[in-house]
């Protein structure tokens, strides 16, 4: 069985244009997108940002990062609605992933999450095996048994810009502030991979469930 999937896409409207954009992601977007066979689930999440910085997230579970290569969604990228590509279109930003869960391979995110925290980031070529070696023997089990933590998984793309991502489902946004997830952040491989990838792109950020507007 191959591992779940994922596509992550962080976006940002023009501000005269975030009413409608939500509209569309609320009412049709998303429903369009669960319509294609192997996409399993869809959430929605926003940040307290700087305007350009991408405040809105989407995270869509799949059954494998295979989905996104079928004619099913291949035709819906072909054939965008009108909608779609007025509200695309006024993007902007627009960063996409499409990913292979690589741990723990075939773990499902927590419905009760209402906060999640996104680290993506990469490693020079000379230090990757290092950095994988941190990350699934030490970085996410330790991340994973800080209380609040209802999910902690890992993923790649190949094509990513950067090519890793963490994804931590969060009880609320209060969980990254617990004395176990700090410490963590300051265990001494931690700090030696901090050193070796801080020439790499990073994005770290804790974004808030999204409720569509009544």
């Amino acid at each position: 069985m191959s591992n779940f999937g994922l596509l992550l896409t962080i976006t940002e409207p023009q501000p005269e244009l975030e009413a409608e954009f939500n509209a569309w992601y609320d009412s049709e977007h998303i429903a369009e997108r669960l319509s294609i066979p192997g996409f399993l689930s869809a959430r929605r999440w926003v940040a307290d940002v700087k305007p350009g910085e991408g405040k809105y997230l989407a995270t869509y579970e799949l059954v494998s990062a295979g989905v996104l290569q079928t004619e099913e969604y291949r035709a819906r990228l072909a054939n965008p609605t009108a909608w779609s590509r007025r509200s695309l279109e006024q993007l902007v930003v627009f960063r996409r992933w499409a990913c292979e869960q690589i741990n723990p391979g075939e773990m499902l995110p927590s419905m009760m999450s209402h906060a999640l925290f996104v680290a993506i980031g990469d490693a020079p070529l000379a230090h990757e095996e290092e950095f994988n070696r941190w990350y699934d023997e030490e970085h996410l089990p330790l991340l994973s048994q800080v209380p609040g933590v209802l999910r902690a998984r890992r993923f790649f793309d190949p094509e990513g810009k950067p090519r890793y991502a963490a994804l931590y489902d969060l009880a609320d946004e209060t969980v990254v502030k617990h004395p176990a997830w700090q410490a963590a952040l300051r265990t001494e491989w931690s700090r030696k991979i901090g050193k070796l990838t801080e020439s790499c792109d990073w994005l770290l950020r804790l974004y808030r469930s999204y409720t569509p507007a009544a």
